[in-house]
């Protein structure tokens, strides 16, 4: 079990066949032909929800194959079976990692990940981004479930993250997802770039960099909803 590579688009297609109703989509017109790009969507969460459908969904539409940014693990605060939980998930997201390539990323939970852990992933998703010049980087920038009717700004380092990658030459495809009239429907907004000039002090651009993807992300949401 989780030993074999396989497309994770393909099983995206497989299994969002099956929903009844069909997952609704908008604005696939703005999806890329091809990479390099990254997608940003909001992290839609609601209890009973399984998020995995947000990559499913999102990947069921493009022309390749997504490196997704994926937790490393879930910390299961609160629940008092964490210690044992959270080796197993620790264990079934690597395995998941391994057969379709996707990046980790520490877990956003303070106290449960540090700067260096935080940084390394980072250069992770850099180098496999120069290593693959076609390469489609899939992000939820929040790091974390999706406040109701709204989106969450992305935790502080995540700008400049953003920023990198742009200025790598991986344009921004913003989508939203969010269920409507009993109907999972995803949206897809146009591709853009970040200013070439962000004038701001230093200081300030990882801030602005976050404003401007949860402003897009969340006119998007507000479109649909």
């Amino acid at each position: 079990m989780f030993r074999c590579k396989k497309s994770f688009r393909q099983d995206a297609r497989r299994y969002t066949s099956r929903l009844r109703p069909p997952i609704r989509y908008l604005g696939l017109e703005n999806i890329p032909t091809r990479g390099p790009y990254q997608i940003h969507v909001n992290h839609y969460a609601r209890p009973g929800f399984n998020t995995a459908w947000i990559a499913l969904a999102v990947s069921a539409v493009q022309s390749a194959e997504i490196a997704w940014v994926v937790a490393d693990q879930w910390v299961f605060e609160g629940n008092p079976m964490r210690f044992l939980l959270r080796p197993a998930m620790r264990y079934i997201l690597a395995s998941i990692r391994r057969v379709y390539g996707f990046l980790p990323m520490p877990t956003m939970v303070p106290g449960y990940s540090d700067m260096p852990e935080r940084s390394a992933a980072v250069r992770r998703v850099i180098c496999y981004s120069r290593s693959h010049p076609m390469a489609i980087i899939g992000l939820t920038p929040e790091g974390q479930d999706s406040p109701q009717h709204g989106v969450h700004l992305a935790p502080t380092g995540a700008g400049k993250f953003i920023l990198h990658l742009n200025r790598m030459k991986l344009p921004i495809l913003p989508a939203a997802i969010v269920e409507k009239d009993g109907c999972l429907t995803v949206k897809f907004g146009p591709v853009f770039d970040l200013p070439a000039e962000i004038d701001v002090p230093p200081s300030q651009v990882d801030e602005t960099i976050r404003v401007i993807v949860r402003d897009q992300l969340l006119e998007l949401y507000h479109s649909i909803a």
